[in-house]
């Protein structure tokens, strides 16, 4: 039987004083990517700790939630913020890597990796403190420019245009959950049916996306589920009851006043980065705010 082979990434001072070496099995990125995520964070925080005579700048980056969604048990718990390393030529290893991309880890991989405190597990953050992370890491890693193409709202003309996001606005958390430390949340329909939600984590999310794909790829129906599909992930109880299968058929037969009214409130208690940014269109002047387009360019620009 032969044995499987594994690549050995290594990391070296400039002194050639240590080395540590973490074996990865190739298969195991696709397998248990969340285990791999972990192995290249440790590896590189270890990494970074034996640099001799580099430094390797570090902040602190502020979450929208304010860590008040996060468990006494989470390394999130009231955590306002999180301190980040800013990017390397290492970390673009991890972006560009062909299997990362392949299984949809890149992004994950990469902000376990310059997550200081390896505590916090990424798959666990709700999206809009991931995306303030990930924002700001942009930001520092490749400045705040971000050139992309628009079709103008009035127009219809596509245009390039540069939109600045070190202007971007962060909207925190003003509501109370239902318990703290809890990502539990109430909400009253207008048909008098009170309902529970909590706020989706980026696992939850990935999830999302990986079933809608399935479920395209095997009925072939142009017709998207993405709101049911998010409502049953998101809403924990209905009236009291959590049985999930109530909870599917109430979602399937919510009325559309009623999932307007949650959709509505969600938009504004949502904790995240809000990008929204003036736009002028250069073809025939009108002006009006906009959302910013997220396109392969935020992480992987041209140049």
């Amino acid at each position: 039987m032969s044995e499987e082979k594994t690549a050995s990434v290594q990391f070296e001072d400039e002194n050639n004083e240590e080395q540590v070496s973490t074996d990865i099995n190739p298969q195991e990125i696709n397998e248990n990517p969340e285990k791999y995520a972990r192995q290249m964070a440790e590896s590189r925080a270890t990494e970074y700790d034996q640099m001799a005579g580099f430094s390797v700048p570090r902040d602190f980056v502020m979450i929208p939630s304010k860590g008040r969604v996060y468990p006494p048990t989470s390394a999130l718990h009231n955590v306002e913020e999180v301190e980040v390393r800013h990017l390397t030529a290492a970390d673009e290893d991890i972006l560009t890597s062909r299997a990362l991309l392949r299984s949809g880890k890149a992004m994950d991989t990469m902000l376990a990796n310059v997550i200081m405190n390896k505590q916090i597990r990424v798959e666990e953050l709700i999206s809009g403190d991931k995306n303030a992370l990930l924002t700001f890491l942009r930001i520092t890693g490749y400045g705040p420019e971000y050139p992309v193409e628009i079709d103008c709202p009035a127009c219809d003309e596509n245009v390039k245009h540069d939109f600045d996001l070190s202007q971007l606005k962060m909207k925190f958390l003003d509501v109370d959950p239902v318990q703290e430390g809890e990502n539990r949340f109430n909400f009253l329909l207008p048909s008098g049916i009170e309902i529970e939600f909590k706020l989706l984590n980026s696992a939850e999310d990935a999830k999302i996306t990986e079933e809608q794909e399935k479920a395209r790829r095997a009925t072939n129906s142009p017709i998207d589920k993405v709101v049911t599909t998010r409502y049953k992930t998101q809403i924990i109880s209905v009236d009291g009851k959590d049985d999930q299968i109530f909870i599917n058929n109430f979602v399937n037969t919510m009325n559309l006043r009623d999932s307007r009214a949650f959709r509505t409130y969600l938009d504004e208690i949502d904790p995240d980065v809000i990008m929204k940014q003036d736009f002028k269109c250069p073809m025939c002047g009108h002006g009006e705010e906009v959302e910013i387009p997220i396109t392969v360019g935020f992480f992987w620009p041209e140049s």
